[in-house]
């Protein structure tokens, strides 16, 4: 039973970090800072991707 609350907790902390990285992104676009878009969009859709997956995974294993 314990051990299925860590795994949720984890999980939501990992779903909390994909927000924050792709709420980063769009944020820098917005802003237009001196970086190179296609690099920055990439790198936040394939990390928010995997972290996301990642929270989902910790958050429904049984």
């Amino acid at each position: 039973m314990e051990r299925k609350k860590i795994r949720e907790k984890l999980g939501d902390f990992f779903i909390d970090i994909a927000k924050l990285v792709f709420g980063g992104v769009v944020l820098s676009i917005i802003l237009d800072l001196e970086m190179n878009k296609l690099i920055v969009l990439s790198v936040g859709a394939i990390s928010t991707a995997i972290l996301a997956w990642l929270g989902f995974y910790l958050y429904n294993k049984k």
